[in-house]
């Protein structure tokens, strides 16, 4: 910050060297007395001088002063002087922070470029943000929304768009929660809204409809978030969980032809490991298991050091009426568990062409992308029998199969698992995109725009004759094949008029209209019984059980359409006040027959209030440069995956629950028919109302800022399947649309520029956030349920619910029996919630409703974003940190294993008795849920750390920059947590906060990778 004259008292030389400490400066040290970076200059080269003013001729304190091309550099003293070297023809860049970039060419003969005047830097308000339909300046937004650059995102090994972005907007939830090559992130943006439709946020890339993984991650230019109604209103019934809209990169007009590389290699292993028994513990006799002899690690052997390579090629460029820009990625990634993996590749190629004086634009844009995986499910079938294993237990048996126990139940060796099964997934998507803007006149543009997205998928499976199941049932092996094909057309129409009167009223209107239609279908075949292994799923005919009769065959194919007629109109006052108004008319052929139709209006107003007349007499004005009030509220819709639910479907030849349904009949079996769900011609969307109100600021020209948001969403006409009586429906349930349901919470982000000097600077965003949430009715006057629903049920043998919905509570409570220690007898002692006393568990307790209480929230009540990145010299440092507190985690694998009645493998923790009580669990205590498998799952992890360097080269025609970069991603987690780790996927508000036993495990991975320029 430049320094001004606020107290008489102070003079204006005290004040200069106060900032210039206070900025991070050395006001002892003259900057013609700095040490230049270390870089070879040209021969030529010799002192040039200057000063560094701003518009009103005060002068900028440690400005950084270097040389294009080059590491040499220094940094302006308190009168605003520099001496740098450098060679006639070579440039200068002169920044400052709050301050545009300046430019300027030393000249021969002219060491003394005097005066140099940097203009203060709006870009706060002039950063381009991308929203529904269009793009605003920052100054203009009046919604919470939420923009990230390329600069920002994270480096890494990256698996997809989310991991760019995780913890820097407040309020997006990002997780993972699995070591599975294949897993995507999951995504959720302020709460649950929706019991039975989705959470997720709709992702758009360059205005189409993708996901997280739809483009490379190398590819995308910004990430802007549309967080509350009023922003996301105009996409209707998909912005209900808000807006996720991509940007990719493009070429730029008048530019020279730029190629860029990026790659990396990643190593990754286990994070963490349970602690089961060892084989000389068993030995001891501390489970059921019986010593074989060997000294077996399971673990070990289903997994491995996975490695993974990623290549990204771009190339861009453009002349005054075309741009084009190409993108081609590949990337291996191997899993830890043996046999897993992902490959994909990914082409993206966009060109645009202006004609006639840019009155037309014509764009083209193809996105083509190939995957592939072996279709296992490594985490319930190959993890579990790996961890439950005896370790005494070989391998092999004595003829070279995998060795088997069938006297255990639900027992398998992993490796027979991985060995004996093969897999194989492949998928394919294509994107056509082509669109044409006419702007018949300055600032009316009119685009059409048509795109075609297709993907198909083919997964197929292979069980050996020597699978354990074949070598049980005799037969030589079985194999499916299965084939989904889904395609999305859509056709959007948009005209938009943009004008400024007089200099003060900024004018924006949209109108729109937009059709899309989506059809899926897909085929599916198996059979058993081959007479060798040779073929696998590539014959699949010759298997014995088609002519058994007992093969399966099946295919689907269903479809919906979505319509919108939508406009906007923002208007802004002298860059003052600023109001928009949105409204979106959206039908839906997934709806009754009554009420296909629904409406989604918005309206939001924001007040930069920094731009006031009295503002600027205010003390204040001096370093506060930007404050802004905004408050909008909107009207959004949530869509119900499956179409067709308000007619009368039929199953035809089986049950729900797949089984075949046949009926005898004059000597023959003829396939049945069942009616599948009731009609129900008043169904319709849910419709979520939000109120958001905000302010932005930044103080001492962009040093220090942030955000805060809060809102208060209610979701109404909420789905849920009802009981109905039969007669006179024909099904038991209903979908109808009667709930309600309360989202309220706040968001606050900060960031600053701590120290800036020379060399250094400091770079730092803080983000917070809370939701609270509250079910408020799930009965009308028509349907009605209980107002208690348990869910979340742990499998067998436990086979008990661990959570309660409840009217008047949060979707995500713990209910269950509280446990408080452990009897004489090795059982547990549990609480009645009614009286408080303590009595033994029994069988007849864990149904029984009234011996069950409330045990605590299962999302996290403060949700933690902190970014650091400092930059030395060449250097740069960036630490990602994210974190949630306020939850309970039901650490499921503790409840299967921490057991002595377990047939299994055991924790080594069941040694340990519960409480810090001195009895353990007895061989007769079941297994169940009860409270002690409850855990703090608070936590603050390392999410990344990236370590950088930019080398430097002289100016040349050959490479335009090359940087080398470490890379360490979940590095450490700080909890107390007893689990392998806290930061949980919670797909399912109804069973989130559960870390289940069969989850692929997270990793641990460490990257080197390089970016170059050309």
């Amino acid at each position: 910050m430049k320094p001004r004259t606020i107290s008489p008292i102070l003079s204006a030389r005290v004040l200069k060297i106060a900032a210039f400490a206070l900025l991070g400066g050395t006001c002892c040290i003259p900057a013609a007395y700095a040490e230049p970076l270390q870089a070879v200059a040209p021969a030529e080269a010799g002192p040039v001088t200057g000063v560094v003013v701003d518009s009103e001729g005060e002068p900028l304190i440690g400005a950084t002063v270097l040389v294009k091309g080059s590491s040499t550099g220094a940094a302006t003293d308190i009168e605003g002087r520099f001496t740098v070297k450098a060679a006639p023809g070579q440039e200068l860049q002169i920044s400052y922070v709050g301050y545009q970039t300046l430019t300027i060419k030393v000249q021969a003969g002219k060491a003394n470029l005097g005066n140099l005047v940097l203009a203060a830097d709006s870009q706060v308000l002039n950063d381009v943000v991308v929203i529904g339909y269009g793009t605003q300046k920052k100054g203009d937004v009046t919604s919470a929304v939420a923009s990230v650059k390329a600069e920002d995102f994270t480096v890494g090994a990256i698996g997809d768009a989310a991991e760019l972005v995780k913890g820097k907007v407040a309020g997006l939830t990002i997780a993972k929660g699995s070591g599975d090559p294949n897993a995507e992130s999951t995504i959720r943006l302020r709460g649950v809204i929706s019991l039975m439709g989705s959470s997720s946020p709709l992702v758009l890339i360059d205005g189409v409809e993708g996901n997280l993984g739809t483009v490379a991650p190398e590819n995308i230019a910004s990430i802007d978030v549309l967080k509350d109604a009023s922003a996301a209103a105009i996409y209707g019934t998909r912005g209900a969980n808000g807006v996720i809209l991509i940007t990719t990169k493009a070429g730029t007009r008048e530019s020279s032809a730029t190629v860029s590389y990026s790659g990396y290699g990643s190593w990754a292993t286990l994070a963490k490991k349970h602690k089961f028994m060892t084989a000389d513990q068993i030995r001891q006799g501390l489970t059921n298991y019986s010593d074989r002899g060997y000294d077996t690690d399971w673990l070990d052997a289903i997994t491995r050091t996975a490695f993974t390579h990623n290549h990204d090629v771009q190339i861009s460029g453009g002349s005054k009426s075309t741009t084009y820009s190409g993108n081609f990625s590949y990337k291996k990634a191997e899993g830890v568990i043996l046999t897993t993996f992902n490959e994909e590749m990914k082409m993206n190629f966009d060109v645009s062409q202006w004609f006639f004086n840019d009155m037309i634009k014509l764009h083209l844009g193809l996105l083509k992308a190939y995957h592939k995986d072996n279709g296992l499910d490594a985490g319930s079938e190959i993890y579990r029998q790996a961890i439950m294993r005896n370790p005494t237990e070989p391998i092999y048996d004595a003829d070279g199969l995998p060795y088997e126990n069938f006297g255990i139940t639900y027992y398998y060796n992993p490796v027979g698992l991985i060995q004996e099964r093969d897999g194989d997934g492949k998928s394919e998507w294509s994107r056509m995109t082509g669109d044409i803007t006419v702007e018949p006149i300055k600032g009316w543009q009119t685009k059409v725009l048509l795109s075609t997205n297709r993907s198909n998928y083919h997964s197929a499976d292979f069980k050996s004759s020597n699978y354990q199941s074949h070598r049980l049932d005799g037969k030589a092996g079985d194999a499916g094949h299965s084939y989904g094909y889904t395609k999305t057309d859509l056709l959007e129409v948009t005209s938009n008029y943009r004008t400024t009167l007089a200099d003060k009223h900024r004018l924006d209107v949209l109108v729109g209209y937009s059709w899309q239609k989506n059809m899926n279908e897909g085929f599916s075949a198996w059979n058993a019984d081959f007479n060798n292994d040779t073929f696998k799923w590539n014959n699949i005919g010759i298997g014995q059980e088609l002519k058994n009769g007992k093969a399966s065959m099946g295919s689907y194919k269903n479809d919906n359409k979505l319509i919108g007629f939508f406009g906007r109109i923002s208007y802004g006052f002298d860059n003052r006040y600023n109001i928009l108004v949105s409204i979106r008319r959206e039908g839906s052929s997934k709806f009754g027959a009554n009420h296909k139709w629904g409406s989604f209006p918005s309206v939001s107003a924001g007040w930069n209030i920094m731009n006031e007349e009295f503002w600027g007499k205010l003390p204040v004005a001096e370093w506060w440069n930007m404050f802004k009030l905004r408050a909008g509220y909107g009207v959004t819709g949530v869509i119900p995956g499956d179409s067709y639910q308000s007619l009368t479907r039929y199953l035809f030849g089986k049950y729900e629950n797949g089984s075949g349904m046949y009926f005898y009949n004059n000597g023959k079996w003829i396939q049945g028919m069942q009616i599948a769900s009731n009609p129900n011609p008043d169904l319709k969307w849910e419709t979520s109302g939000e109120l958001n109100v905000g302010l932005d600021w930044e103080m001492f020209n962009g040093r220090f800022g942030g955000s805060f948001d809060f809102y208060n969403k209610e979701t109404r006409d909420m789905l849920w399947q009802y009981d109905v009586p039969v007669p006179p429906n024909r099904y038991p349930w209903t979908l109808a649309n009667v709930g309600k349901m309360r989202n309220w919470g706040v968001e606050l982000m900060l960031k600053a520029i701590p120290v800036t000097t020379k060399d250094f600077e400091w770079n730092t965003t803080l983000t917070l956030s809370h939701n609270s949430n509250k079910l408020i009715s799930l009965s009308n006057d028509l349907y009605e349920t209980a107002n208690e629903h348990e869910t979340a049920y742990l499998g067998e043998p436990i086979s008990q619910a661990s959570h309660r919905m409840e009217v008047g509570k949060a979707v995500d409570r713990y209910f269950g029996i509280k446990s408080v220690g452990v009897s004489d007898n090795g059982l547990w002692l549990v609480e009645n919630p009614t009286t408080g006393e303590v009595a033994e568990l029994t069988d007849a307790m864990l149904p029984d409703p009234d011996w069950k209480q409330d045990l605590g929230n299962s999302l996290p009540k403060l949700y933690l974003g902190w970014g650091n990145t400092f930059h030395y010299k060449q250097f740069d440092l960036s630490m990602q940190f994210t974190g949630q507190f306020g939850f309970k985690i039901l650490n499921e694998a503790r409840a299967y294993y921490e057991n002595n009645s377990v047939n299994y493998n055991r924790l080594q923790s069941v040694l340990d008795a519960p409480y810090g009580g001195e009895n353990t669990l007895a061989g007769n205590q079941k297994q169940t849920f009860v409270s002690y498998y409850l855990e703090n799952g608070d936590f603050l992890k390392l999410t990344n750390l990236t370590l950088g360097y930019n080398v430097p080269f002289k100016s040349n025609k050959w490479i335009e920059g090359l940087r080398i970069y470490f890379s360490a991603e979940n590095l450490f987690t700080i909890t107390g947590y007893k689990g392998l780790d806290p930061e949980l996927q919670n797909a399912d508000a109804g069973s989130s906060g559960i870390e289940w036993r069969d989850n692929y495990p997270t990793t641990r991975s460490f990257t080197v990778g390089l970016q170059a320029t050309f």
